[in-house]
């Protein structure tokens, strides 16, 4: 009984064996077509997605480039500015220099006019009172 058992279990196994086979083998023939194609979908996926990350990081670095450009630009202009003001700073304080000079040069200039209209008036005022007087006294001749 246990070789006839054994005869039937290897048996048993002969056929499951065959139909896992015959079950693989229908299997792989629904879908393997579909897995294929799946494979070869996932691969140009892969190839674009790559050359898709070639173009951005290309395109980060010139637009990296392009903006590293701009700031060295903007950097010159800001120098260029910085010396403009500095002229202008240096020129607006040396134009207030030669003002305050011009302005107490002419305020000396005033003064030096005043004192000698005030000397001509004590000179004329001296001068009528010089022509008064001798009016005044009788000359004796």
């Amino acid at each position: 009984m246990s070789e006839e058992t054994s005869d039937s279990e290897s048996q048993d196994i002969q056929e499951h064996n065959e139909t896992v086979r015959a079950l693989s083998a229908g299997l792989l023939q629904i879908y393997e077509p579909k897995l294929r194609e799946v494979k070869e979908n996932l691969k140009e996926l892969i190839n674009k997605q790559n050359d898709l990350q070639i173009a951005m990081t290309s395109e980060k670095n010139a637009f990296s480039s392009r903006q590293i450009e701009e700031v060295n630009e903007m950097v010159l202009k800001t120098k260029a500015y910085k010396d403009k003001v500095a002229r202008i700073k240096m020129q607006m304080h040396q134009i207030h220099q030669r003002t305050k000079n011009l302005r107490a040069k002419a305020l000396e200039i005033q003064e030096l006019k005043v004192n000698q209209c005030a000397t001509k008036l004590q000179q004329l005022h001296y001068e009528e009172s010089l022509v008064a007087n001798s009016k005044r006294t009788p000359r004796k001749s």
